[in-house]
Protein backbone atom coordinates (compact mmCIF):
# COMPACT_ATOMS: atom_id res chain seq x y z
CA UNK A 1 0.00 0.00 0.00
CA UNK A 2 2.78 2.48 0.92
CA UNK A 3 4.72 1.60 -2.26
CA UNK A 4 1.68 2.28 -4.45
CA UNK A 5 1.01 5.56 -2.64
CA UNK A 6 4.60 6.73 -3.26
CA UNK A 7 4.27 5.83 -6.94
CA UNK A 8 1.06 7.87 -7.23
CA UNK A 9 2.65 10.86 -5.52
CA UNK A 10 5.67 10.72 -7.87
CA UNK A 11 3.51 10.64 -11.02
CA UNK A 12 1.33 13.48 -9.78
CA UNK A 13 4.41 15.52 -8.86
CA UNK A 14 5.86 15.13 -12.35
CA UNK A 15 2.56 16.13 -13.96
CA UNK A 16 2.28 19.19 -11.72
CA UNK A 17 5.86 20.23 -12.53
CA UNK A 18 5.29 19.91 -16.26
CA UNK A 19 2.12 21.93 -16.09
CA UNK A 20 4.00 24.83 -14.49
CA UNK A 21 5.86 25.39 -17.81
CA UNK A 22 2.86 24.95 -20.07
CA UNK A 23 1.02 27.64 -21.97
CA UNK A 24 -2.19 29.32 -20.68
CA UNK A 25 -3.94 26.76 -22.79
CA UNK A 26 -2.85 24.17 -20.22
CA UNK A 27 -4.79 25.82 -17.38
CA UNK A 28 -7.55 23.30 -17.77
CA UNK A 29 -4.94 20.53 -17.51
CA UNK A 30 -3.60 21.98 -14.24
CA UNK A 31 -7.11 22.09 -12.86
CA UNK A 32 -7.60 18.45 -13.85
CA UNK A 33 -4.33 17.48 -12.18
CA UNK A 34 -5.30 19.25 -8.97
CA UNK A 35 -8.66 17.48 -9.01
CA UNK A 36 -6.96 14.14 -9.63
CA UNK A 37 -4.54 14.86 -6.76
CA UNK A 38 -7.42 15.60 -4.40
CA UNK A 39 -9.33 12.46 -5.39
CA UNK A 40 -6.25 10.24 -5.14
CA UNK A 41 -5.32 11.62 -1.69
CA UNK A 42 -8.85 11.04 -0.50
CA UNK A 43 -8.81 7.46 -1.78
CA UNK A 44 -5.43 6.80 -0.15
CA UNK A 45 -6.67 8.13 3.19
CA UNK A 46 -9.81 6.01 2.99
CA UNK A 47 -7.76 2.98 2.02
CA UNK A 48 -5.42 3.46 5.02
CA UNK A 49 -8.40 3.83 7.37
CA UNK A 50 -9.93 0.69 5.88
CA UNK A 51 -6.67 -1.20 6.41
CA UNK A 52 -6.49 -0.08 10.06
CA UNK A 53 -10.11 -1.06 10.61
CA UNK A 54 -9.50 -4.41 8.93
CA UNK A 55 -6.51 -5.09 11.19
CA UNK A 56 -8.57 -4.26 14.28
CA UNK A 57 -11.45 -6.47 13.13
CA UNK A 58 -9.08 -9.33 12.34
CA UNK A 59 -7.48 -9.07 15.79
CA UNK A 60 -10.89 -9.13 17.44
CA UNK A 61 -11.99 -12.06 15.30
CA UNK A 62 -8.79 -13.94 16.10
CA UNK A 63 -9.38 -13.53 19.86
CA UNK A 64 -12.99 -14.64 19.54
CA UNK A 65 -11.97 -17.74 17.61
CA UNK A 66 -10.01 -19.23 20.50
CA UNK A 67 -11.70 -17.80 23.60
CA UNK A 68 -15.21 -18.05 24.97
CA UNK A 69 -14.59 -15.13 27.31
CA UNK A 70 -17.51 -12.78 26.63
CA UNK A 71 -15.83 -9.97 28.55
CA UNK A 72 -13.09 -9.90 25.86
CA UNK A 73 -10.48 -10.07 28.63
CA UNK A 74 -7.06 -10.84 27.17
CA UNK A 75 -5.12 -13.42 29.17
CA UNK A 76 -1.50 -14.36 28.77
CA UNK A 77 -0.54 -17.51 26.91
CA UNK A 78 0.22 -19.16 30.27
CA UNK A 79 -3.31 -18.82 31.62
CA UNK A 80 -6.81 -19.63 30.39
CA UNK A 81 -9.81 -17.40 31.04
CA UNK A 82 -12.22 -18.67 33.76
CA UNK A 83 -14.72 -19.82 31.13
CA UNK A 84 -12.10 -21.66 29.13
CA UNK A 85 -10.67 -23.15 32.33
CA UNK A 86 -14.10 -24.54 33.20
CA UNK A 87 -14.44 -26.06 29.73
CA UNK A 88 -11.01 -27.71 30.15
CA UNK A 89 -12.13 -28.88 33.62
CA UNK A 90 -15.22 -30.61 32.16
CA UNK A 91 -13.25 -32.04 29.25
CA UNK A 92 -10.71 -33.49 31.71
CA UNK A 93 -13.57 -35.24 33.50
CA UNK A 94 -14.91 -36.62 30.22
CA UNK A 95 -11.48 -37.90 29.21
CA UNK A 96 -11.07 -39.65 32.58
CA UNK A 97 -14.52 -41.24 32.30
CA UNK A 98 -13.95 -42.49 28.75
CA UNK A 99 -10.78 -44.42 29.59
CA UNK A 100 -10.90 -48.22 29.75
CA UNK A 101 -11.48 -49.63 33.24
CA UNK A 102 -7.97 -51.01 33.56
CA UNK A 103 -6.43 -47.61 32.76
CA UNK A 104 -8.66 -45.76 35.22
CA UNK A 105 -7.63 -48.30 37.85
CA UNK A 106 -3.94 -48.00 36.93
CA UNK A 107 -3.98 -44.20 37.11
CA UNK A 108 -5.89 -44.33 40.39
CA UNK A 109 -3.41 -46.73 42.00
CA UNK A 110 -0.62 -44.34 41.01
CA UNK A 111 -2.66 -41.43 42.35
CA UNK A 112 -3.06 -43.20 45.69
CA UNK A 113 0.69 -43.86 45.80
CA UNK A 114 1.46 -40.19 45.16
CA UNK A 115 -0.87 -39.18 47.99
CA UNK A 116 1.04 -41.64 50.16
CA UNK A 117 4.34 -40.03 49.18
CA UNK A 118 3.02 -36.58 50.10
CA UNK A 119 1.65 -37.84 53.40
CA UNK A 120 4.84 -39.71 54.27
CA UNK A 121 7.00 -36.68 53.47
CA UNK A 122 4.87 -34.43 55.67
CA UNK A 123 4.80 -36.94 58.55
CA UNK A 124 8.56 -37.52 58.47
CA UNK A 125 9.38 -33.81 58.55
CA UNK A 126 6.62 -32.39 60.75
CA UNK A 127 6.77 -35.35 63.13
CA UNK A 128 10.46 -34.84 63.83
CA UNK A 129 10.44 -31.22 64.98
CA UNK A 130 9.18 -31.79 68.54
CA UNK A 131 10.84 -28.69 69.92
CA UNK A 132 9.10 -26.40 67.45
CA UNK A 133 5.83 -28.31 67.83
CA UNK A 134 5.96 -27.92 71.61
CA UNK A 135 6.61 -24.18 71.55
CA UNK A 136 4.52 -23.30 68.51
CA UNK A 137 2.13 -25.99 67.19
CA UNK A 138 1.15 -23.72 64.30
CA UNK A 139 4.62 -24.04 62.78
CA UNK A 140 4.36 -27.82 62.83
CA UNK A 141 1.02 -27.56 61.00
CA UNK A 142 2.56 -25.18 58.51
CA UNK A 143 5.47 -27.54 57.84
CA UNK A 144 3.00 -30.38 57.23
CA UNK A 145 0.81 -28.21 55.00
CA UNK A 146 3.73 -26.82 52.99
CA UNK A 147 4.98 -30.27 52.00
CA UNK A 148 1.78 -32.22 51.44
CA UNK A 149 0.76 -30.53 48.11
CA UNK A 150 3.59 -32.33 46.29
CA UNK A 151 1.16 -35.22 45.81
CA UNK A 152 -1.39 -33.29 43.74
CA UNK A 153 1.34 -31.68 41.64
CA UNK A 154 2.59 -35.17 40.75
CA UNK A 155 -0.94 -36.31 39.95
CA UNK A 156 -1.89 -33.23 37.92
CA UNK A 157 1.21 -33.40 35.74
CA UNK A 158 1.24 -37.19 35.15
CA UNK A 159 -2.45 -37.90 34.55
CA UNK A 160 -3.14 -39.67 37.84
CA UNK A 161 -6.68 -39.89 39.18
CA UNK A 162 -8.15 -39.34 42.63
CA UNK A 163 -11.73 -39.90 43.70
CA UNK A 164 -11.77 -36.40 45.20
CA UNK A 165 -10.82 -34.64 41.96
CA UNK A 166 -12.98 -36.94 39.83
CA UNK A 167 -16.02 -36.15 41.95
CA UNK A 168 -15.79 -32.62 40.49
CA UNK A 169 -14.41 -33.11 36.98
CA UNK A 170 -16.62 -36.10 36.10
CA UNK A 171 -19.68 -34.28 37.46
CA UNK A 172 -18.83 -31.22 35.34
CA UNK A 173 -18.56 -33.46 32.28
CA UNK A 174 -22.00 -34.86 33.09
CA UNK A 175 -23.54 -31.41 33.48
CA UNK A 176 -22.18 -30.43 30.05
CA UNK A 177 -23.58 -33.59 28.44
CA UNK A 178 -20.16 -35.06 27.68
CA UNK A 179 -20.79 -38.31 29.59
CA UNK A 180 -23.77 -40.17 31.06
CA UNK A 181 -24.56 -41.18 34.64
CA UNK A 182 -23.24 -44.70 34.20
CA UNK A 183 -19.85 -43.44 33.06
CA UNK A 184 -19.61 -41.06 36.01
CA UNK A 185 -20.46 -43.73 38.60
CA UNK A 186 -18.11 -46.19 36.91
CA UNK A 187 -15.27 -43.68 37.10
CA UNK A 188 -15.94 -42.86 40.75
CA UNK A 189 -16.08 -46.51 41.81
CA UNK A 190 -12.93 -47.58 39.97
CA UNK A 191 -10.91 -44.53 40.99
CA UNK A 192 -11.89 -45.01 44.64
CA UNK A 193 -10.87 -48.68 44.49
CA UNK A 194 -7.57 -47.79 42.87
CA UNK A 195 -6.91 -45.11 45.49
CA UNK A 196 -7.55 -47.62 48.28
CA UNK A 197 -5.03 -50.03 46.74
CA UNK A 198 -2.39 -47.33 46.11
CA UNK A 199 -2.67 -45.76 49.56
CA UNK A 200 -2.64 -49.14 51.31
CA UNK A 201 0.46 -50.24 49.39
CA UNK A 202 2.27 -47.03 50.34
CA UNK A 203 1.24 -47.39 54.00
CA UNK A 204 2.55 -50.97 54.06
CA UNK A 205 5.78 -49.95 52.28
CA UNK A 206 6.39 -47.06 54.69
CA UNK A 207 5.76 -49.28 57.72
CA UNK A 208 7.83 -52.22 56.47
CA UNK A 209 10.78 -50.08 55.38
CA UNK A 210 11.02 -48.35 58.74
CA UNK A 211 10.11 -44.86 57.49
CA UNK A 212 7.36 -44.54 60.09
CA UNK A 213 9.43 -44.48 63.26
CA UNK A 214 10.01 -42.01 66.06
CA UNK A 215 8.22 -38.72 65.67
CA UNK A 216 6.72 -39.72 62.29
CA UNK A 217 5.05 -42.76 63.88
CA UNK A 218 3.78 -40.71 66.83
CA UNK A 219 2.29 -38.06 64.56
CA UNK A 220 0.68 -40.72 62.35
CA UNK A 221 -1.11 -42.34 65.28
CA UNK A 222 -2.08 -39.03 66.86
CA UNK A 223 -3.54 -37.77 63.57
CA UNK A 224 -5.50 -40.97 62.91
CA UNK A 225 -6.97 -41.12 66.43
CA UNK A 226 -8.01 -37.48 66.16
CA UNK A 227 -9.79 -38.13 62.87
CA UNK A 228 -12.14 -40.70 64.40
CA UNK A 229 -12.75 -38.56 67.47
CA UNK A 230 -15.12 -36.16 65.71
CA UNK A 231 -18.80 -36.87 65.07
CA UNK A 232 -20.24 -38.02 61.76
CA UNK A 233 -21.68 -34.56 61.10
CA UNK A 234 -18.47 -32.66 61.87
CA UNK A 235 -16.37 -34.89 59.62
CA UNK A 236 -18.99 -34.56 56.88
CA UNK A 237 -18.77 -30.76 56.97
CA UNK A 238 -14.97 -30.83 57.18
CA UNK A 239 -14.96 -33.08 54.11
CA UNK A 240 -17.12 -30.62 52.14
CA UNK A 241 -14.77 -27.75 52.96
CA UNK A 242 -11.75 -29.89 52.15
CA UNK A 243 -12.79 -31.03 48.71
CA UNK A 244 -13.94 -27.53 47.87
CA UNK A 245 -10.28 -26.53 48.09
CA UNK A 246 -9.04 -29.69 46.34
CA UNK A 247 -11.43 -29.22 43.41
CA UNK A 248 -10.39 -25.58 43.08
CA UNK A 249 -6.77 -26.73 43.03
CA UNK A 250 -7.61 -29.05 40.12
CA UNK A 251 -9.46 -26.16 38.41
CA UNK A 252 -6.48 -23.80 38.82
CA UNK A 253 -4.01 -26.44 37.69
CA UNK A 254 -6.00 -26.86 34.47
CA UNK A 255 -6.23 -23.10 34.01
CA UNK A 256 -2.45 -22.84 33.86
CA UNK A 257 -0.49 -23.87 30.79
CA UNK A 258 2.96 -24.08 32.42
CA UNK A 259 4.52 -26.04 35.29
CA UNK A 260 5.13 -23.05 37.56
CA UNK A 261 1.51 -21.96 37.25
CA UNK A 262 0.29 -25.46 38.06
CA UNK A 263 2.53 -25.57 41.14
CA UNK A 264 1.19 -22.25 42.43
CA UNK A 265 -2.40 -23.22 41.61
CA UNK A 266 -2.07 -26.49 43.50
CA UNK A 267 0.01 -25.36 46.47
CA UNK A 268 -2.20 -22.65 47.99
CA UNK A 269 -5.58 -24.48 48.10
CA UNK A 270 -4.05 -27.79 49.23
CA UNK A 271 -1.91 -26.23 51.96
CA UNK A 272 -5.01 -24.31 53.07
CA UNK A 273 -7.12 -27.38 53.78
CA UNK A 274 -4.20 -29.24 55.40
CA UNK A 275 -3.28 -26.39 57.74
CA UNK A 276 -6.91 -25.92 58.79
CA UNK A 277 -7.26 -29.63 59.53
CA UNK A 278 -10.01 -30.61 57.09
CA UNK A 279 -10.85 -34.15 55.92
CA UNK A 280 -9.56 -35.63 52.66
CA UNK A 281 -10.85 -39.15 52.02
CA UNK A 282 -7.88 -40.36 49.95
CA UNK A 283 -5.28 -38.97 52.36
CA UNK A 284 -7.12 -40.75 55.16
CA UNK A 285 -6.86 -44.00 53.20
CA UNK A 286 -3.09 -43.72 53.69
CA UNK A 287 -3.02 -42.49 57.30
CA UNK A 288 -5.58 -44.96 58.69
CA UNK A 289 -3.91 -48.19 57.45
CA UNK A 290 -0.51 -46.82 58.49
CA UNK A 291 -1.83 -46.11 62.00
CA UNK A 292 -3.37 -49.59 62.24
CA UNK A 293 -0.01 -51.15 61.27
CA UNK A 294 1.59 -49.09 64.06
CA UNK A 295 -0.91 -50.57 66.55
CA UNK A 296 -2.81 -47.31 67.18
CA UNK A 297 -5.84 -47.42 69.47
CA UNK A 298 -8.33 -47.76 66.60
CA UNK A 299 -10.94 -50.20 65.33
CA UNK A 300 -12.00 -50.74 61.74
CA UNK A 301 -15.59 -49.99 62.77
CA UNK A 302 -14.64 -46.54 64.07
CA UNK A 303 -12.54 -45.87 61.01
CA UNK A 304 -15.36 -46.76 58.61
CA UNK A 305 -18.38 -45.19 60.31
CA UNK A 306 -16.82 -42.18 62.00
CA UNK A 307 -14.41 -41.18 59.25
CA UNK A 308 -14.33 -43.00 55.90
CA UNK A 309 -18.08 -42.92 55.13
CA UNK A 310 -18.87 -39.33 56.21
CA UNK A 311 -15.70 -38.03 54.57
CA UNK A 312 -16.39 -39.80 51.26
CA UNK A 313 -19.92 -38.38 51.23
CA UNK A 314 -18.74 -34.88 52.09
CA UNK A 315 -16.01 -34.94 49.46
CA UNK A 316 -18.52 -36.08 46.82
CA UNK A 317 -20.98 -33.31 47.73
CA UNK A 318 -18.27 -30.65 47.50
CA UNK A 319 -16.94 -31.86 44.16
CA UNK A 320 -20.23 -32.57 42.41
CA UNK A 321 -22.32 -29.68 43.73
CA UNK A 322 -20.28 -26.95 45.44
CA UNK A 323 -17.70 -26.73 42.65
CA UNK A 324 -18.88 -28.52 39.47
CA UNK A 325 -22.54 -27.45 39.63
CA UNK A 326 -21.56 -23.95 40.71
CA UNK A 327 -19.28 -23.33 37.74
CA UNK A 328 -21.62 -25.09 35.33
CA UNK A 329 -24.25 -22.57 36.41
CA UNK A 330 -21.79 -19.72 35.86
CA UNK A 331 -20.24 -20.86 32.58
CA UNK A 332 -22.06 -23.97 31.36
CA UNK A 333 -25.38 -25.66 30.71
CA UNK A 334 -26.84 -25.34 34.22
CA UNK A 335 -26.82 -21.57 33.75
CA UNK A 336 -28.28 -21.75 30.25
CA UNK A 337 -24.90 -21.47 28.57
CA UNK A 338 -23.75 -24.14 26.15
CA UNK A 339 -20.00 -23.79 25.53
CA UNK A 340 -20.13 -25.83 22.33
CA UNK A 341 -22.88 -23.65 20.87
CA UNK A 342 -21.04 -20.49 21.93
CA UNK A 343 -17.88 -21.69 20.25
CA UNK A 344 -19.80 -22.41 17.04
CA UNK A 345 -21.37 -18.93 17.13
CA UNK A 346 -17.96 -17.34 17.65
CA UNK A 347 -16.53 -19.25 14.71
CA UNK A 348 -19.44 -18.24 12.47
CA UNK A 349 -19.09 -14.62 13.56
CA UNK A 350 -15.34 -14.73 12.92
CA UNK A 351 -15.81 -16.03 9.38
CA UNK A 352 -18.51 -13.42 8.66
CA UNK A 353 -16.29 -10.66 10.04
CA UNK A 354 -13.36 -11.66 7.86
CA UNK A 355 -15.56 -11.81 4.76
CA UNK A 356 -16.94 -8.35 5.51
CA UNK A 357 -13.45 -6.92 6.06
CA UNK A 358 -12.20 -8.44 2.81
CA UNK A 359 -15.13 -7.03 0.84
CA UNK A 360 -14.34 -3.50 2.07
CA UNK A 361 -10.72 -3.59 0.92
CA UNK A 362 -10.02 -1.76 -2.38
CA UNK A 363 -9.37 -3.89 -5.45
CA UNK A 364 -5.74 -3.87 -6.67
Amino acid sequence: MMYQRNQSLLVLGLLAGASAFSTPRAAHTRSSVQQTWSQTSSKLSMSKATDDEATSDENTAEHESYSLDLSRTIYTSSMKSPKDAYIAFAEKGAANCKLPKRKIFHQSVLGGCYVGFGGLLSLCVAGNIPGIAGRNPGLQKMAFAALFPVNLLLIATTGGQLFTGNSATAAAARYEGLVDNREVLRNWAISLLGNVVGCSLMAAAAWYSGCLVGGAADLTMKTAVGKVGATFGKNFVKAILCNWMVSIAVFLSGASNDLVGKLVGVWFPISTFVAIGLEHSVANLFIMPAAMLLKANLTWGNIMFRNVIPVLLGNAVAGAFVVAASYSYQFGRLGGNTPAEKLEKYEQKTVASKIEVTSRLPAH
